[in-house]
């Protein structure tokens, strides 16, 4: 079984990592990849303080394995944060932010917690915060991301915050993937598009469909949906969406000062067509690894898939 010190850190058996993603996210999907030996998370991003409370509710009887809390500084629920800390995950993640006082409020109910950066500034600066474990996501990634290569970062942030373990994230849809993040001195991986094409996502089949039918030049960024909906900014903090083409970020796209004008009405379509399960029309969000996704599998298949890959791939590395 592939283990590596990041399962010791997390109370976890695989160092797999579900990324948590704010527009595909669920109790049940987080609890499908925990009750398979990895970490499951939960995301909070552009969602309802009531959808995260049912959520973390939800998980606890559906798994008794650890999972993880993600939340983003600049926007913070606040109420969702005090039930996060009520609820005391094994883990509490943050992203796209700096978290500040955060982790500490975070250990100081028993939780590890992880900070997901795109910099080696930023990395600098949640070691100084005292994090457990710093996710390094490169600008292959799906959702809000940075313009560093994963190839690029990780090693750089591996020197930079030595002991803290690392977790590399962006790029990664297979266990060659995980192997190579484990020469680069990572241990362990965080996963988003290649979880989003599985059975147990909570998102539209078009969506998981269109993720398989991709090629990996199709995932670009999207810099109108920052003039759409702007994140709250942090320092040193900047990042953009990257997802699949659809007509609605063509459109708009190609008239980013008419977007800006009617940001309020575009944003409002984004989140009902969110709400209906129709985010496929509007957002597919996915990384460029959708190149290299080419079916939809239960995330127990996987799981076991990615771990059987990155060891026969270890061996072979090893035997050479």
């Amino acid at each position: 079984m592939l283990k590596t010190s990041l399962c010791d850190v997390l109370g976890i058996d695989v160092p797999i990592i579900l990324a948590p993603m704010g527009s595909a996210t669920s109790a049940e999907f987080a609890a499908a990849v925990s009750n398979q030996g990895g970490l499951g998370g939960i995301g909070s991003l552009f969602r309802t303080t009531a959808a995260i409370r049912r959520d973390i509710d939800v998980v606890r009887e559906l798994t008794n394995r650890h999972y993880a809390v993600n939340h983003i500084p600049p926007t913070l629920d606040e109420d969702a944060f005090r039930y996060t800390l009520a609820a005391r995950p094994a883990v509490i993640s943050f992203a796209l932010g700096d978290p500040g006082d955060l982790v500490r409020q975070a250990h100081d109910v028993g939780s590890r917690v992880m900070v997901q950066i795109t910099t080696v500034a930023q990395a600098i600066q949640a070691s100084e915060r005292g994090v457990d474990v710093i996710i390094a996501q490169g600008g292959e990634a799906g959702g809000y991301g940075g313009n560093i290569s994963t190839m690029a970062l990780v090693p750089q942030v591996v020197d930079a915050v030595a002991p803290i373990p690392v977790v590399a994230a962006g790029g990664i849809f297979d266990g060659r993937g995980i192997a190579a993040a484990l020469m680069l001195g990572a241990v362990g991986v965080n996963l988003g598009t290649r979880f989003l094409a599985t059975k147990e996502a909570p998102i539209s089949d078009e969506w998981k469909q269109a993720i398989v039918d991709a090629a990996s030049e199709e995932a670009g960024k999207v810099d109108v949906l920052n003039d759409i909906s702007p994140l709250p900014g942090t320092v040193g903090f900047q990042t953009v969406l990257r997802s699949l083409r659809t007509a609605f970020l063509d459109e708009w796209s190609a008239n980013r000062e008419g977007a800006r004008r009617d940001r309020d009405r575009l944003r409002k379509h984004i989140v009902s067509t969110h709400q209906a399960g129709r985010q496929h029309e509007t957002l597919l969000t996915a990384g460029q690894t959708a190149g290299g996704i080419t079916e939809i599998l239960p995330v127990a298949e996987v799981i076991r898939q990615l771990v059987a890959e990155a060891e026969a791939a270890l061996s072979r590395a090893q035997a050479r």
